[in-house]
């Protein structure tokens, strides 16, 4: 796909989007109308459409735009099973990064970055977001626009909307779909996208693109599918207002001092670069480890893996995609395509890596001895990264809170038995659509 313009303009309009912030909307379970104030399940998708139509007017959508695309409203069963399907086994780190971050994508990647250098290179000069980096989420997203979606994006939404496990979010974003088609960015009549409601050549939610989204190319409308000046602002757009900053790029690999307590590590451990390299911490690259910018530790692979220190460049990226595997290979990607190699230590290959099931049998032992590990849902977050480490270093084992098939064996001989897992089907690993963090 090419971009309809060969020269980029930044509209002023942009420097102010990059103090907008995003939120995470309450998602309880079920419901599909709100009525009395409270979120209701809907008895059939007809009476859904006729609540969510003045729903939907309450919230500003014209009446004009109501009519045009809320009757037309279609019930998409198949997108029900591909929300409640949850994955059994997921790629470890280092075979997700292998599949990602192939040759022929880290070479296709920088061709596309020297054919679009006139449009890439404003805005990474604007914005302070690299231009590798974007045409790197290009890549990760739709393999460059490849692949945008085949589904009903307003169908899709609606569904979700009506019966999906995260109702009340899928309502708003099917509002902010509405409010585009009201601004003239997306047709009345329908666009395609993934199943969960992301579109275009980076893959924006309809509240992102509602937030984030701006006129790259100048021509007076946002179009995220077919201009790549417009995708590529917009997406530099949010990196810059989740966080990115190009002072200390996303981190650095690094060298663990002997003795070092693993209970520093962590999402809410941060330190600045100074106070690492008073600890002992050396950078892997031989450069030095000075300066008042805050970063986190973390081993994606446990303490025999690669460790590095992050910056909240990292965690605007996890504002993109929640997944630390999908961060991860985004910038090694627009590292490679920068002729950078980021990370050396070879990945620990012979682990195994524990299926959900596993997962959750450690989360409920955890919790039983006292370690809170959150929600037993087969899910390594913070919370359970945090549960992990605590017992870890309580039992004297090294404390890098990545989960093991040892770590596991040790609980199940310290805690009693647990009730028979429920039945789990196996599934690819389904993750959130990019952007749909806010």
């Amino acid at each position: 796909m090419t971009a309809r313009r060969s020269a980029v303009v930044l509209p002023l309009v942009l420097a102010a989007l990059f103090s907008a912030c995003a939120s995470n909307p309450s998602v309880p379970e079920g419901g599909s109308v709100v009525r009395g104030g409270k979120r209701i399940p809907a008895k059939d998708f007809d009476t859904f459409k006729r609540d969510f139509a003045a729903e939907a007017r309450a919230a500003g959508v014209s009446q004009r735009t109501v009519d045009r695309v809320v009757p037309d409203l279609e019930l998409l069963p198949a997108i029900i099973k591909l929300d409640q399907r949850q994955p059994e086994f997921t790629k470890p780190v280092w075979s997700y990064l292998a599949d990602t971050v192939n040759k022929a994508r880290i070479d296709r990647g920088r061709e596309l970055r020297k054919q679009y250098a006139n449009i890439l290179n404003p805005i990474a000069g604007h914005t302070g977001v690299p231009a590798e980096l974007i045409v790197a989420i290009w890549g990760m997203e739709t393999n460059f626009g490849d692949f945008t979606g085949k589904t009903s994006v307003y169908d899709a939404l609606a569904t979700l909307a009506f019966e999906g496990r995260r109702a009340e979010f899928y309502h708003k974003e099917l509002i902010a779909a509405l409010k585009l088609v009201d601004r003239g960015d997306l047709p009345a009549g329908g666009v395609e996208g993934s199943w969960a409601g992301a579109m275009g050549q980076t893959q924006f939610m309809p509240s992102t693109w509602l937030k984030y989204a701006v006129d790259g190319d100048g021509d007076g409308r946002i179009d995220l599918q077919d201009s790549l000046a417009d995708a590529f602002a917009s997406t530099a757009a949010f990196l810059a207002a989740s966080g990115w900053s190009g002072d200390l790029a996303w981190g650095c690999e690094a060298r663990v001092p002997g003795g070092f307590d693993w209970r520093l590590a962590g999402e809410d451990k941060g330190m600045t670069l100074g106070q690492w390299s008073a600890l002992g911490f050396e950078r892997l690259d031989g450069q030095p480890l000075t300066g008042g910018a805050r970063a986190t530790l973390f081993a994606p692979a446990g303490h025999t893996g690669p460790v590095l220190l992050l910056s909240d460049s990292f965690r605007a990226i996890l504002k993109y995609n929640q997944s630390t595997n999908y961060a991860l290979a985004v910038l090694t990607l627009a590292e490679r395509m920068a002729g950078r190699t980021p990370i050396h230590t070879p990945w620990p290959t012979d682990l195994r890596m524990l299926s959900a099931t596993e997962l959750r049998e450690m989360q409920e032992r955890l919790t039983g001895l006292g370690f809170d590990a959150g929600e037993a849902d087969g899910k390594v977050g913070a919370k359970t990264r945090t549960a992990l480490r605590n017992w870890q270093a309580s039992v004297g084992r090294v404390a890098d809170g990545y989960p093991t098939a040892d770590d596991l064996a040790r609980l199940r001989e310290m805690t009693v038995p647990l009730a028979p897992p429920a039945q789990a089907v196996p599934a690819e690993s389904q993750t959130l659509p990019a952007a749909a963090a806010d």
